[in-house]
């Protein structure tokens, strides 16, 4: 399980409104445990696997007016589960501590902990695995941030499932036209950057403490 905490950055006026229609949206996502809103900026997601959790951040990144924590934290390797509830919450207070003090939007970190209380970073490979997850999806950003309009309608019909030719025809151009706008819009590079960030992900579920 994992924790993205986002935090609002934007500028709207009615924050706390966009801020609750996002973690409703988010709370039908597939595989999503909990939606948490705190305040009118602040929303957390736990998410039970990095499949998951990378999809929330991938949609959070398209909302583009938030910065963007997410946070894991290791087995201990006693093979003793931690409590659901424990885990829980020290997931949620290592996302926070994640995106703590960022203020601008479009900025991801994410932070791996050591069991236990303290909320003690995790140091060597785990604090590697963090800077690589927080990397790969630093670099999907700057990707996203690029496109067009017709590469973002583009690639949203891939990503939903539909074929080329199937959102071909529903855009009303041709396959080849399509397949255009994808390989403009780096589809293909977005699936490359989604696949690390996922791996990177979960990879801190092998990991055991130093």
């Amino acid at each position: 399980m994992y924790a993205v905490h986002a935090a609002y950055r934007g500028n709207s006026l009615r924050r706390a409104d966009y801020v609750r229609q996002v973690a409703e949206a988010l709370g039908n996502a597939p595989d999503v445990v909990d939606v948490r809103v705190h305040g009118p900026e602040d929303l957390v997601v736990l998410a039970a696997d990095a499949d998951s959790t990378a999809g929330v951040v991938m949609n959070l990144i398209q909302a583009v007016d938030f910065a963007i924590g997410i946070g894991a934290v290791l087995d201990d390797g006693a093979g003793e589960p931690t409590e659901d509830a424990t885990l829980r919450e020290h997931l949620i207070a290592a996302a926070g501590r994640a995106v703590q003090g960022v203020r601008r939007s479009g900025v991801i970190r994410a932070r791996v902990e050591l069991p236990g209380p303290g909320g003690v970073q995790a140091t060597g490979l785990g604090a590697d695995v963090a800077g690589d997850i927080a990397a790969a999806f630093t670099l999907v950003s700057h990707l996203l941030s690029r496109r067009t309009a017709e590469g973002r309608e583009a690639t949203a019909l891939v990503r939903q499932g539909y074929l080329q030719s199937e959102a071909a025809e529903m855009v009303g151009i041709s396959k080849q036209a399509m397949s255009q706008r994808l390989a403009a819009a780096g589809w293909q590079a977005e699936q490359a950057g989604w696949l690390l960030a996922v791996h990177m992900l979960a990879r801190t579920e092998g990991l055991l403490p130093d």
